[in-house]
Parts: structure tokens; sequence; C-alpha cells
């Protein structure tokens, strides 16, 4: 997993500085003397390993305005290529000095807030939970567009997507592949319940055993016993409790034993009705049926349903039930050295959509030079993103 760096150390509160003749970098000394930060000097960009599309991307961000100015921060990229797939971290980091031996040293490392675009890297599921697997895939809902960027869909209020016109990252999941990757999860809760069930016969069989009983009575004898003689209207009190106790117990655990299809029992009736009807579905379905993309419907009622907690179904529009989809491995129909498909990873930790604008998910300190999101936003506010989809193949 790529690092999330955040800003996590405490920083003295400092004042903005005061750009004038007397301090034209605008540098601000920290209270221990021995940090400064410089808000108005150009900082340096830092590439990594050439590629032409990474090439590409990072020109268009060095020549918006704030990637021109660098005002006050330097940025790094991390790059990593392969066969299949490229991608470029970018990390703006504010302009710091730290003194060595009497001499300011600038620092270039540090921690700030990445954002990754990623090329040719299918998104998956995103914030969609998984609901079957098969042994190389995961099914899930679609995941859902939460606002428009530029004319570009972000997902999950997280994942801004650049397509091909017409190409979808997703594939919808046939009928019959979701229920035969789903049954392992029925028989897991069908298992689960009864287990359970055994559990509650083995206990009522202990309740309602003779030596139960004899148990209870030897240890009333042995606490209470003494009062048959001395206080025999309390002996008594205490006698029509334990008989009370003993009817109530039997009662609960023969009820428990016995599950019915109520609330109470819906533990156990839950599971056990799902793993058939979900078997005879997938029993009966035809060829025709089997093929028709599937979608999930979450159950009303989850008691005893700890992993399969919906049933699958044919998908007829029904708003309640979720298209279920897995990762369209069809998507990419050209050579994977070329790029088709641009996600913009963890976009939702730096932005938020308010009518297609751009907001921070928090309030920024003014501790210090903008870096992280600050920047980040800057830079998508600034960019032709029409420029940055035209890097993908039509």
């Amino acid at each position: 997993m790529r690092p999330a760096l955040l800003l996590l150390a405490a920083v003295p509160l400092l004042a903005q500085p005061v750009i004038d003749d007397a301090n034209p970098e605008g540098i601000v000394l920290a209270p221990n003397g021995k940090i400064r930060h410089v808000w108005n000097r150009k900082g340096i960009w830092r590439t990594g390993p050439s590629h032409p599309t990474l090439n590409a991307l990072s020109a268009l961000f060095q020549s918006t305005p704030t990637g021109t100015a660098l005002n006050g921060f330097w940025v790094k990229e991390s790059r990593t290529i392969s066969a299949t797939a490229f991608s470029t971290g970018f990390f703006p980091f504010y302009l710091e000095e730290i003194l060595v031996n009497g001499k300011w040293t600038p620092q270039f490392a540090g921690e700030t807030e990445s954002v990754y675009f990623d090329f040719n890297r299918l998104p998956g599921r995103l914030a969609q939970p998984v609901l079957a697997r098969e042994a190389n895939a995961e099914f899930y809902p679609r995941p859902k567009v939460t606002g428009q960027f530029n004319g570009f869909n972000v997902y999950d209020n997280d994942a801004l997507l650049i397509t091909r016109a017409n190409r979808d990252p997703w594939a919808p999941v046939p009928l019959g592949r979701a229920l035969k990757a789903a049954m392992p999860d029925y028989e897991k809760d069908r298992a689960s319940a009864e287990s359970r069930l055994a559990n509650q016969k083995r206990q009522n069989d202990e309740t309602q055993s003779p030596a139960n009983e004899q148990k209870l009575r030897d240890n009333f004898e042995k606490n209470y016993g003494n009062l048959r003689a001395s206080n025999p209207s309390r002996f008594q009190t205490r006698l029509d409790s334990l008989e009370r106790e003993l009817r109530y117990n039997r009662d609960l655990a023969a009820k428990r034993a016995n599950p019915q299809r109520d609330k109470d029992g819906n533990w156990y009736w839950n599971p056990i009705d799902a793993h058939a009807k979900a078997a005879a579905r997938l029993a009966t379905l035809s060829p025709a049926e089997a093929a028709i993309p599937a979608c999930y419907l979450p159950a009303a009622d989850k008691d005893g349903r700890y992993v399969a907690q919906g049933e699958f179904l044919p998908d007829t529009g029904n708003p309640q039930c979720l298209p279920l989809v897995t990762d369209n491995l069809n998507y990419f129909d050209k050579p994977r050295s070329v790029p088709q498909l641009l996600w913009v990873n963890a976009f939702g930790r730096c932005a938020r959509l308010a009518n297609g604008k751009l907001v921070l998910p928090y309030k920024p300190r003014t501790s210090h030079p903008p870096q992280g999101c600050p920047i980040h936003l800057r830079f998508w506010s600034e960019l032709d993103w029409s420029r940055i989809a035209a890097l993908l193949v039509p």
C-alpha cells in the first residue's frame, strides 16, 4: 500500500510573514530558533524515472500558474512503472530550512499529503463491500457517482476517473455466476445456525435433566435448608422462587432449542431459508436466466445472516436492488504500454465537490506555508483537464 503521508506533527503557531524589502523571502523563524519556514521563495520540482505519459502529465502540472511559481513549496514525484500500469504521486512540501553548524540548510524531506495519478489500473470496488468472491475475482455493487468535476465522474466521494469513450471499467456479473460464487457464504450462515441450534439443544437437554434439577436443589438446601426450622415463612418464599426459576429455565431452554418462525427464531430460519432459496434458484436457472446481469437486494432482516446478508436477483431496474459488477478485464483492447484509463486515486482525500467546485475537506493550518491538499486543489483548479484526458488513446 502506498504511504498516505499526513500532517501529524504539532507545529508552533507562527504568524504569516509580512513580505517587504526587509523580508523579501517571507522567512519566519520557529520559536526554537533552529527551523525556519520560507513563504516567498521558488521551490524545486523533482520527477522520477522518465516515461512519456508521466512526463507529459508532469509538464501540464508544471505549466500551471501554481506549478510555474512554486512559491513557498517544492514537489516530489513518486513514479512507478510496470509492464501493465504506470503512475505518479505528487507530494507538495512547504519550504523549510534547519540550522546546521551555523548554516541554514534547505530540507527536502518531511510529511505531506500525496495524491496519485494511476494509468491503466482498474479501480476495483472502491468504497463498496465485497458481496461474493471467486478465486481471482470480487463481486460488489457498482460504485456510485457522487459528483462531477470538469465533466469527469467522481465515484464514492473518493475516485475521479477518466475513461475512454464508451468504455466501462466495471463489468456486470451474470446471475448464475453470482449465485455460484455466493453459495459458500450462504452455507457458512446455514452452518452457523445449525451449530448454534445444536448447542441450544445440548443446553436444553442439560436444563431438563433430573441431574440439573437435583444440583439446584442441593445448592438450595445447602444455602437455605437451615431456614426450614428457624424461619419457615422465609424458607417457603425461597423455595417458591426456586420452583419458578426451574420452570422458567426449562421453558426458555425448550423454546431456544425449537426456534419458531418469529422474531425470536429468525436467527435460525433466516439463514436456513436464504440458503434453500439460493440453492433452489441456482439449480433451476436456465442458461438464458443465468446470463442475465445480477443485482443484490439487501435483506430487510439480517438476524442470523452474518455473511450472506442479501439475495442475488435478475437486474430489472429495481432501485433497491444494487447492480452487481466486477473488474472489467476486457476494458483494455490496446497494448498496456499506452494510456487507456486514468484514476486519480484518493481524490477525496483532498477535495469535496460543492456545486462542481473543489472544497477542502478540512480547515488548513496557517502555521507554515501551504503544502499537501491546499496545493493539490490549486493545481486541480488551474489544470486544463481536457489536455489530461487527451493523454489517453482514443
